[in-house]
């Protein structure tokens, strides 16, 4: 998923979003989301086109060793029609 990059618009911080599907996505942050809220998120394709979802928080954890800095993994489900079809758009491009 290189191609793509995110930002949580309500917490201001980037995610790496680790896999995308038409239901949600997986993305890895330095903070922690809060189970349950719902979040905008903005994914960028290299070509600078975007998209912007709603996602609420299904689970998260932190997946760094003891020592290391944190490092959270996260599983987004997308809320509404507008966002699979957002996703739908993007998965066209870039496929």
């Amino acid at each position: 998923m290189g191609r793509i990059h995110g930002h949580s618009v309500l917490l201001d911080t980037p995610v790496a979003v680790v896999e995308i599907s038409l239901g949600g996505m997986a993305v890895e942050t330095e903070v922690e989301f809060p189970v349950g809220v719902v979040h905008p998120f903005r994914l960028t394709l290299g070509d600078d086109s975007t998209v912007d979802l709603l996602g609420r928080v299904l689970r998260c954890r932190n997946l760094a060793e003891e020592g290391e800095p944190a490092r959270f993994r996260s599983g987004i489900q997308f809320v509404d029609e507008s966002s699979a079809d957002g996703v739908d758009d993007l998965i066209d491009h870039i496929a």
